[in-house]
């Protein structure tokens, strides 16, 4: 009986040898496959005047230098902004303030459409710098029922003490551009506007959608 489960076990182990031989075999010659395998990945955008013949590698490198300037740029903000105590938006409804303010002040809707926002967003935000003694509001002479926003004396000082930091952000930021440049660059940065804002509405729609549970109507 041990010389039978002896031999047994000697044939058992060589065929799980001969086994494990096949699968590494097996496993080699996929690993040599996929050597020789060259990925070739479709073009990301199908407009012809963003390929270069069949290529979007242009476009792609172009999308990620846009993604690194706009993080850079952020950083930048956020600084600036940390500076006056504010968050990064904050800090931009207070310089569209300070900017066009003039005499009389600045409406929410004006403010709203110089930051490619919503109103309540402007709000919501307005409220919060009236806390922090930055922005206060006056009713609106022309409509009762609106106010203009206008910098406090404190915004006012808080804005001009870190100007020479903006200054030389600024200046460092975009100090290889042209005049030629910048305009052309103005002029396309802003023509794209629209159509990102529709389709981050788009994604945000997908988004629910695909959060829906099955069953809901849901597609």
């Amino acid at each position: 009986m041990g010389s039978l489960a002896k031999d047994r076990s000697r044939k058992k182990t060589t065929s799980e040898q001969k086994q494990s031989g096949k699968v590494k075999r097996s496993a080699g010659r996929t690993s040599a496959a996929r050597e020789r395998h060259t990925f070739t990945m479709p073009p990301t955008v199908s407009k012809p005047e963003l390929l270069e013949g069949n290529s979007d590698r242009k476009f792609r490198q172009f999308l990620y230098d846009f993604s690194v300037l706009a993080g850079h740029l952020e950083f930048a903000r956020e600084y600036l902004a940390s500076q006056l105590g504010l968050s990064a938006p904050q800090y931009n409804i207070v310089m569209i303030i300070a900017q066009y303010q003039g005499e009389e002040g600045m409406s929410v809707s004006d403010v709203a459409q110089h930051l490619h926002v919503t109103t309540a967003f402007i709000t919501s935000e307005v409220g919060k710098l009236e806390q922090a003694r930055v922005v206060e509001k006056r009713q609106n002479p022309n409509d009762g029922r609106g106010v203009l926003l206008r910098l406090t004396a404190v915004g006012e000082a808080r804005v001009l003490e870190i100007g020479s930091r903006r200054l030389l952000i600024n200046d460092h930021l975009f100090r290889g551009l042209s005049g030629e440049d910048f305009r052309q660059l103005a002029q396309t940065v802003a023509s794209l506007i629209d159509d990102f804002t529709e389709v981050t509405h788009m994604l945000k729609v997908m988004t629910q959608v695909q959060g829906k549970p099955r069953g809901d109507g849901g597609s």
